[in-house]
């Protein structure tokens, strides 16, 4: 329950502000089209081959993530640092990964998660994009922050995550 209401937080923060972008921008009609153009387009980038995602990967080296700030994001997620440690308060025992099974099986759940963020990102990013020629520069530079918060550095997690895990099952080099 905790992982959903941290997940439905996130999404309605940073969907709000890209709403109301488009909120602002549906006076007019060309908006619409564009508004429509930029969904399917990012549709079509959750459908990206598993080949291209992994050329995408900012490293090999999980300290690489770390420099960029992936720990303090960690607490901020679902099934993160903070998760585990409301879980231990009240008792239960909030174990993501078990066995070598749930590990596989957590891999197959990064990597939706991975492309459900790589959508948004080009939702988000067009949007921004978008607003330029709109004079709208203050929206396109917030939009863009926003994105990097909600969609670069879960990405990035995600991509941490895969290599920790990978780690584990002994399918990588000691990193």
């Amino acid at each position: 329950m905790l992982n959903q209401l941290i997940n439905v937080f996130w999404t309605i923060v940073s969907f709000s502000l890209v709403g109301w972008y488009w909120g602002e921008f549906f006076s007019e009609k060309q908006s619409l089209w564009m508004l429509y153009i930029i969904l399917v387009i990012s549709v079509f980038s959750f459908n990206i081959p598993a080949k291209w995602i992994s050329n995408l990967n900012l490293s090999t080296k999980t300290r690489t993530y770390e420099l960029a700030g992936i720990r303090a994001m960690r607490w901020l997620v679902q099934d993160g640092m903070l998760v585990n440690r409301i879980q231990q308060k009240l008792g239960k025992k909030h174990k993501v990964i078990s066995s070598r099974q749930s590990a596989r099986s957590y891999l197959g759940k990064i990597a939706i998660q991975e492309r459900y963020h790589y959508s948004c990102f080009v939702f988000f990013t067009l949007s921004a994009v978008s607003a330029i020629p709109a004079g709208k520069l203050q929206m396109a530079l917030l939009i863009t922050f926003w994105n990097i918060i909600y969609n670069v550095y879960p990405i990035l997690l995600q991509q941490y995550n895969r290599l920790r895990i990978q780690k584990l099952l002994g399918q990588v080099e000691r990193i």
